[in-house]
């Protein structure tokens, strides 16, 4: 009796010394175990979304825990089972957007657990993307400045590689500013030594378009049987017809002993000249301009006079114009004067 009482106390005091309490040394530890690490689906279409179910085992005498699913750029994961009993198996769920995919590729999730032996492993998906149908050019890039026309309407064509006569029914415009249409395409429109039918999807900006980057799909639907969606990418950018660089007078701190200056970059970007016939400051900043490329690009002149008073400085820069699409510019003007 007293060498068990003996062999208790020294296994006692062994997982005090390894930092673990006579609890956890008797309640063992987890073990998280994937049936199958890697998933190989095969072959899908573009734009399809594929889901599967990562099988988990715990094989350990202990209730793992799965604290975390952290997923790779294309994944989400749905759900998966935050607890799972010794002897017991629970699933990760994930779904996989193929739409910005083409080829092989291999996407993954890395999986956080209280697996003292494996804290977190990884999941993959094995996919070969494929379209089943084409798209010629299959991108459209815009370069366009606000309140003018844009270039000529982008067009795409589509068709079936081996074939097959698909109908497209509806597009998707991405965006109010950008206007869509489709029809069959006519004889000189076709992709050469493509045979079926083909369809010609045309896509344009109009002037309306907010200034800045876009970066979007416009979604075209067919009547293919394994492909029903077409993602067609939209990129470029919307210029302002003058742009002020940069676009606040931020001075920072300061303090003005002596005169300080700052200088803003003013460049047209409208078809027409644009000629700036004017600028206005504010109470302790003067403000002048010069003709770097007369109806292209100004420089702008602030300078902050030892009188401005001391404290925060909001105020407003008025840059005057010829043009009516830009008769007034305001720069907000910003700052701490010491």
């Amino acid at each position: 009796m007293k060498r068990q009482v003996g062999s208790v106390i020294l296994a006692v005091c062994a997982a005090l010394v390894l930092g673990l309490t006579p609890l956890a040394y008797a309640a063992g530890a987890p073990k998280a175990v994937a049936v199958e690490p890697i998933k190989d689906i095969g072959t899908v279409a573009k734009s399809e979304k594929v889901v599967h179910d990562f099988v988990i085992k715990n094989e350990g005498d202990a209730v793992l825990e799965i604290t975390q699913v952290r997923p790779a750029c294309g994944c989400t994961v749905a759900e998966f089972d935050k607890t799972i009993a010794p002897g017991q198996t629970g699933k990760v769920h994930v779904v996989l957007d193929t739409s910005t995919f083409a080829g092989p590729i291999a996407k993954g999730v890395q999986v956080i657990t209280n697996d003292p032996a494996t804290p977190k492993f990884e999941l993959t998906l094995r996919v070969k993307v494929e379209p089943y149908v084409s798209v010629k050019p299959g991108y459209a890039r815009y370069i366009m400045v606000q309140g003018e026309d844009s270039q000529a309407s982008i067009a795409q064509t589509l068709w079936v590689p081996d074939g097959t006569d698909i109908d497209v029914v509806k597009v998707d415009s991405p965006f109010p500013y950008m206007k869509t249409s489709f029809r069959e395409a006519k004889p000189e429109e076709r992709v050469a030594d493509a045979k079926g039918k083909q369809w010609r999807v045309e896509m344009q900006l109009t002037k309306d378009a907010p200034v800045g980057a876009i970066a979007e799909y416009v979604t075209v639907h067919t009547t293919h049987p394994k492909q029903k969606l077409v993602q067609i990418p939209v990129s470029g950018f919307v210029r302002p017809v003058v742009a002020v660089t940069p676009a606040v007078a931020d001075v920072g701190t300061v303090e003005v002993k002596q005169p300080l200056r700052r200088v803003l970059n003013v460049r047209n970007f409208a078809t027409e000249p644009i000629k700036v016939t004017g600028v206005e400051g504010m109470k302790g900043v003067d403000v002048s301009f010069e003709s770097l490329q007369d109806g292209r690009e100004y420089q702008v002149t602030l300078v902050l006079k030892p009188e401005l008073a001391k404290g925060p400085l909001n105020g407003k820069l008025k840059i005057l114009t010829d043009s009516p699409k830009a008769p007034v510019i305001d720069v907000d003007v910003k700052g701490t004067v010491m």
